[in-house]
């Protein structure tokens, strides 16, 4: 991508020289507060609220562009910036016209959500009343899988505005600059990978269980990729174990058996106690057997003789056990890098080891260890290249830095390969609070039904294991791809996570299977989502949010949020350590079902009882920073 970048930016050098003098120019400078230049800067020029042009600003954070004489509006947008539009821009023939700006920090990313519509102002979110109905969604959603690769196509990109000015996505027309474009109008500059940058989106399948994946199955949207790959997620159950005071039980064994003994499957308790069992996930036949469960702690196992589906809630038990959890953290990066990952490799790079170091800071108490898989293919330089999980991160950072893209040249890469390496050759932990993988990847596994048993056997391994996978889905993936991934975090209690157009990074990301999802950027995603993998409730039953200390400050005291009861019925309290800009409870798909501006200190109850059964997350922006937490619902 580097050599890419130079001969792009030579050929504009060179172009110049000899280009004839523009005419009705448009120029200018985007910066920050401080004066310093904004590489990669979206701008773009609007007429009548349609886009006439847009580019990013080069690596002196200017931009350039030719326009018939006439008043425009200008629109600057930058991740983590405030997006700013200037109203009434004069261009006159024959004149250079210029406007320089400067942009002020924001968090009004967090704010952006993507519905099947587009992009959506989240002010609209912002009632105290119950959560609407997303049958509505639902009814958009494209109903096989060639109209979803198809629509995917046709989308537009959408555009990162201020959330008290977005517009619906379908107002704004895509300009794709091609190539031989004419100077100073054309090649937009990527810019230099820096933490912050990307922006993603998750969608936890699990957690949107009865209301998106039920209905992809009975719309039969996932048949031919469930046949494709040998993997049938219908048949779950949940099971939610606690000590007798409701403390959350975490590494525990979970079995799911037949009356008869024979074994199904086998999984781990996360931090919240949950454990995520399947039945005929690789058969596409279901099992009609009576199905039970075995829960084992210390040796000793506690049996749940009859079994509900999920779609009809956990299956709880309670147990006599001792307040207590795991302080082990293992995280194991695993990274596709052939040569079609080369448009992003570097930036994710970047994103991961700010990811390291900030995961780190915010429990401090817990002990990580990482280790690294990058992949490429049969026939490059090598198949998998490892550093093994350790708590010696500088040695995983210094690894991680070494990598580059290169190789592949078709389009399936060895996926099973990088999972067989990740799954069976890494020393995972005997006993962990958590245990994750993040699969980073453009492209999909190689086709055939040994690639399938490979596919299958390391899943149900890491399932038994405790390990959740989290799919990395970049640009270039495809929907059997996506489905497949999905496929893993279910199996595994992981999620799915997916690259966004929104940081004009990269080549055209898929869009994704979902109904509503927030974007934000992908580093602050992944801490969210290994904070909440790691958080667990205190003995007297509340858990905890953490504040996650500036770096470029002396270490101080890790101040945090606690909240409770958790699980919660009508209500939970919500205990603050200050005041804060808002406090945000977002149900699983993303919608905005209550939100306080600016609580104060201490206590605060939040009442909830309208809200249906399930999982929520409570987020708090404090100072620009936004922190998280689960909060589960439980009715009945």
């Amino acid at each position: 991508m580097k050599f890419t970048l130079f001969l792009s930016s030579l050929w504009l050098l060179i172009a110049s020289f000899f280009a004839p003098v523009e005419k009705n120019l448009l120029t200018g400078t985007v910066r920050d507060q401080s004066g310093e230049a904004l590489i990669g800067a979206s701008v773009m020029v609007l007429k009548n609220r349609a886009v006439v042009k847009a580019t990013l600003t080069d690596l002196k954070g200017q931009y350039r562009f030719e326009l018939d004489p006439g008043a425009y509006q200008v629109e600057f947008a930058y991740t983590g910036f405030t997006t700013r539009r200037i109203e009434e821009v004069m261009v006159k023939g024959s004149e250079e016209s210029r406007v320089d700006v400067r942009l002020e920090s924001g968090t009004t990313l967090s704010e952006v959500v993507v519905t099947s519509h587009g992009l959506k102002d989240e002010s609209e979110d912002r009632t105290l009343g119950a959560a609407p109905s997303i049958a509505s969604r639902h009814k958009e959603r494209s109903k096989s899988a060639e109209s979803e690769r198809t629509s995917a196509a046709m989308a537009p990109k959408p555009v990162l505005m201020d959330s008290r000015e977005l517009k619906s996505e379908s107002a704004y027309e895509e300009k794709h600059l091609p190539a031989e474009a004419a100077p100073g109008i054309g090649v937009p500059a990527q810019p230099s990978p820096r933490a912050g940058l990307l922006t993603a989106g998750e969608w936890n399948d699990l957690h949107n269980w009865n209301r998106h994946w039920v209905d992809l199955l009975a719309d039969g949207e996932t048949d031919a990729f469930q046949k494709m790959y040998g993997f049938f997620p219908r048949q779950r159950f949940t099971i939610m174990l606690t000590n007798e005071h409701g403390f959350p039980i975490a590494d525990a064994v979970a079995q799911l058996k037949t009356t008869g003994g024979k074994m199904l499957w086998e999984a781990r308790t996360d931090n919240t106690g949950k454990a995520e069992l399947w039945a005929a996930l690789f058969n596409p036949e279901k099992e009609n057997t009576p199905l039970r469960a075995e829960v084992w702690l210390a040796g000793v196992m506690h049996e749940i003789p009859a079994l509900k589906a999920a779609s009809e809630g956990f299956n709880e038990l309670r147990i006599n056990a001792a307040c207590k959890a795991p302080q082990n953290v293992d995280i194991v990066w695993a990274v596709d890098a052939t040569g079609s990952m080369g448009d992003e490799i570097e930036y994710l790079k970047t994103e991961l080891l700010d990811v390291i170091g900030r995961a780190k800071r915010h429990n401090p108490e817990l002990s990580y260890r990482m280790g690294t898989v990058f992949y490429r293919d049969k026939g490059d330089e090598y198949i998998t290249k490892s550093s093994g999980l350790s708590s010696d991160i500088p040695t995983t950072v210094a690894f991680i830095q070494k990598q580059f893209a290169g190789g592949g040249g078709d389009y399936p890469e060895a996926v099973h390969s990088a999972l067989e390496e990740a799954i069976f050759s890494q020393k995972w932990s005997e006993n962990a609070l958590a245990r994750i993988c993040f699969l980073v990847l453009d492209a999909s596994p190689h086709q055939g039904a040994d690639i399938n048993e490979s596919l299958q056997k390391s899943i149900r391994e890491a399932a038994r294991l405790g390990i959740r996978i989290v799919p990395i889905a970049a640009s270039g993936i495809q929907k059997d791809t996506e489905f497949l991934m999905k496929f893993f975090g279910l199996a595994t209690n992981g999620s799915y996570v997916f690259l966004t157009d929104h940081s004009g990074i990269g080549g055209k990301h898929l869009e994704p299977t979902t109904d509503e999802y927030k974007v934000e950027p992908l580093n602050q995603l992944l801490v969210r989502l290994i904070t909440e993998y790691t958080s667990i409730e205190t003995c007297a039953g509340k858990s905890e949010i953490r504040f996650e200390n500036d770096p470029q400050q002396q270490p101080g005291p890790v101040l945090q949020a606690l909240y409770y009861p958790n699980p919660a019925v009508d209500q939970f309290t919500l205990e603050l350590p200050f005041a804060v800009q808002s406090v945000t409870i977002y149900d699983s798909a993303g919608k905005a079902v209550r939100k306080l501006e600016n609580p104060a200190e201490g206590p605060n109850v939040m009442r909830i009882q309208d809200l249906a059964a399930g999982f929520y997350t409570i987020r708090i922006l404090h100072m620009g920073l936004m922190q998280s937490g689960k909060l589960m619902v439980v009715r009945g």
